[in-house]
């Protein structure tokens, strides 16, 4: 309440007027009032003056009370109005009440004038407090939808008495029911659950009535409009002072963009993967026809030479010499060539990473050459991809530098 009070008083009699002032000195209202004894002077003082409660009689030479009444109801309808007059009776007093005015004190009745005026005070600080708070109210649940609709979030309250739902704006909006619109629980679920997740979300929701643990779930709802929707629902119990579940409350979020972008991220993810797959498997191929060539066309034909050399060495004691220095010449050639295949085979380790296997491998087969490869893992981490991928990887880069030094060294050929 305010430390002044300002006091309007509507009264035409002097002698009135100094036993009103009297008597609201005698109370604890510290305040300064205006007196005015017209119309005009009236609503020009609820203007300019801004009273916070008005005081006046019932009848005078040019102005009446109802006539004040029902101007402060347009200009300043939240103002105490009370009546102090020595004709109004107590029916017509009641009657004014029931119209709205705030209070009436009869003339010979005074004393009653103090706690009259302090108690419709009172009560329009209550109502102004109350109203403010209707108002923030108000502009907070405002806010609060604004920001569910944004965040694609609702939420709902359960009451197991009744088995009623009431649901926010934005749950309305997911399942597409109308605005405001609350629904029962069973009715709720078997309207909009998706038939295929039904028993599994009823499985949950027993679980949780039953053990009065919070709910955690996502399932598909079927949309008003036909559509199927991804949701994930949280719960909470209401419990009463005995630790009995009352109801739940908790939230429900569309999250089908969310499963939706997952679901393409997976499928691309299999896409490459399969891309990957197949891009080994066609170097294996590649790989096993080159070593089959590689054995059957050269070293396969450098054994056949070493071994007629061998022969010959047998029966040519001229030649022997000759004939065995040749044979031992293939032999080493067969050898180089065995295991250059079995360094294409021998997996890359695993121990310090593909990266490392990749420049060990691009180290061995340029000191052939004088032609140099430079690797750039270009900010992939290879922490984040598996012991399968790795090798994949390596199998399918070391496929492309042997095509490349291929072109480059000539072929092991048989001579002699």
């Amino acid at each position: 309440m305010k430390t002044v009070i300002k006091i309007l008083i509507a009264e035409h009699d002097k002698s009135d007027l100094e036993m009103v002032d009297t008597e609201l000195k005698k109370g604890d209202i510290d305040f300064v009032s205006q007196i005015v004894q017209n119309e005009s002077n009236y609503r020009k003082a609820l203007k300019s003056f801004i009273p916070d409660i008005i005081l006046a009689d019932y009848t005078f030479p040019s102005f009446d009370g109802p006539t004040a009444f029902k101007i402060r109801e347009k200009q300043a309808p939240g103002t105490p109005f009370i009546f102090v007059s020595g004709t109004i009776g107590e029916e017509k007093s009641i009657e004014l009440i029931k119209m709205g005015v705030t209070d009436y004190v009869l003339k010979d009745k005074l004393f009653t004038l103090n706690p009259k005026v302090l108690r419709a005070l009172k009560e329009a600080e209550d109502l102004h407090q109350k109203k403010a708070a209707t108002q923030q109210l108000v502009l907070s649940e405002a806010r609060l939808a604004r920001a569910q609709e944004l965040a694609h979030v609702g939420n709902w309250e359960l009451d197991f008495a009744s088995n009623m739902i009431r649901c926010s704006e934005e749950l309305c909006r997911i399942f597409g029911l109308p605005p405001g619109q609350n629904v029962q629980s069973q009715e709720s679920r078997s309207a909009f659950v998706h038939p295929e997740d039904a028993v599994f979300v009823n499985k949950k929701i027993q679980e949780s009535r039953d053990l009065l643990c919070d709910l955690s779930i996502h399932y598909r709802i079927a949309h008003a409009n036909g559509s199927i929707r991804h949701i994930y629902s949280e719960g909470k119990h209401e419990l009463d002072s005995k630790g009995q579940s009352t109801g739940m409350y908790g939230i429900v979020h569309d999250v089908t963009q969310k499963v939706l972008l997952e679901n393409k991220l997976l499928q691309e993810r299999q896409t490459k993967q399969s891309e990957i797959t197949a891009a080994l498997l066609t170097a294996q191929e590649k790989e096993r026809a080159a070593i089959g060539n590689e054995l059957h066309e050269n070293l396969n034909q450098i054994l056949s030479v070493a071994k007629l050399y061998i022969d010959l060495a047998k029966t040519d004691e001229v030649q022997r010499e000759m004939c065995l220095k040749k044979s031992s010449d293939y032999i080493v050639n067969v050898i180089t060539g065995i295991r250059k295949i079995s360094s294409t085979l021998a997996s890359p380790g695993t121990q310090f990473g593909l990266f490392h296997s990749i420049n060990k491998l691009l180290g061995d087969v340029g000191m052939a050459s004088p032609t140099k490869i430079q690797f750039t893992p270009n900010g992939i981490n290879e922490a984040y991809l598996d012991e399968k991928l790795q090798l994949a990887i390596f199998r399918i880069v070391q496929e492309q530098v042997n095509n490349i030094f291929n072109m480059l060294l000539p072929p092991l050929h048989v001579s002699g």
